[in-house]
């Protein structure tokens, strides 16, 4: 049956990929919602809340507030929040609630923006797709507001999509200085899949590769092997010269696919895939093990935060 889950649970959203992108970069988050995709971002799908604290606020949006689009009362509340924190922009972040009702993210934005002093970000993300499209979604507006096109930047290498969502406590925050210059830096890395898109659209050079993972390639790996991960996780392990086979419940770019590289939709999908394989090793969350419980070969677990939560 289409879409039915029988082990594996719901995948983070693409809102939730929106907001992990700005997390750190000193931003007021506004999630346009009732309450309900706010706490799901914060109790579950932000690791970082349990050390760190961002301004996440919940448009709390009423029945009558999305039948009626009473978008004046919102700007007004974010024209409040904004006169009391110190941030470096407005992010607001859409859930299926606007999505529901047709709201027009443009329009908000310059709503909003007659009302307070700071720059604002619109995200149109919709609570249906998965997180690395949302954190591209980000990318994309980040880019369209704050990249400069300047002389080229010196200043090092600027490692784009490297995510907690992606990589659980290997994470690496993307500044909004980073953002700035994104499209002059000297080297840009594209560690994930929403990275390759956010480099792409940079208009800059960049090479496809995860750092953590190229310095910590997987102890045992033997003989044909199967990476179900981020398509870059993948790419990152076969370039160490290991014959791998990619998997990915997520976005596979066609710059990366080879032959036996498969963008997996549902759980039948993964459980076709290895027992057509003949594989000797799989790479995968622990978590997807369930689903082919009679494979005899290695099973090596590597972490993917958005599938199972596990960080």
């Amino acid at each position: 049956m289409k879409g039915l889950r029988k082990v594996l649970t719901p995948f983070a959203p693409d809102q939730s990929g929106a907001s992990g992108v700005v997390y750190s970069m000193g931003a007021l988050i506004v999630i346009i919602d009732a309450g309900g995709c706010t706490g799901n971002i914060c109790g579950f799908d932000e690791l970082r809340w349990r050390d760190t604290r961002s301004a996440v606020f919940s448009a709390g949006l009423r029945d009558m507030d999305a039948i009626l689009g009473r978008d004046e009362l919102l700007a007004s509340k974010i024209e409040s929040a904004a006169s009391r924190i110190d941030a470096s922009f407005v992010a607001i972040i859409g859930t299926p609630v606007p999505a529901t009702i047709g709201t027009d993210y443009k329009a908000l934005k310059k709503l909003i923006s007659n009302k307070v002093t700071i720059p604002v970000v619109a995200i149109p993300t919709n609570g249906m797709k998965t997180y690395n499209e949302g954190e591209w979604e980000a990318y994309k507006a980040l880019i369209d507001e704050f990249a400069k096109d300047s002389v080229e930047d010196e200043s090092g290498e600027i490692i784009v999509g490297m995510t907690p969502l992606t990589y659980g406590d290997d994470y690496m925050d993307i500044t909004l200085d980073d953002i700035k210059r994104i499209k002059s830096s000297k080297k840009l890395v594209a560690a994930s899949s929403s990275g390759i898109d956010a480099c792409i659209y940079s208009g800059n050079d960049f090479e496809i590769y995860n750092p953590v993972v190229r310095a910590n390639i997987p102890d045992g790996i033997t003989g044909k092997t199967l990476v179900c991960h981020d398509e870059v996780v993948g790419k990152t392990i076969r370039d160490a010269g290991i014959d791998v086979d990619i998997a990915t419940f997520f976005k596979l770019h066609d710059s990366i696919k080879r032959d036996g590289d498969r963008k997996l939709t549902e759980e039948d999908d993964f459980v076709a895939m290895v027992k057509e394989g003949g594989y000797d090793t799989i790479v995968a969350d622990i978590c997807l093990k369930e689903l082919v419980p009679d494979f005899e070969g290695k099973w090596i677990d590597l972490k993917c935060f958005a599938v199972s939560g596990r960080s």
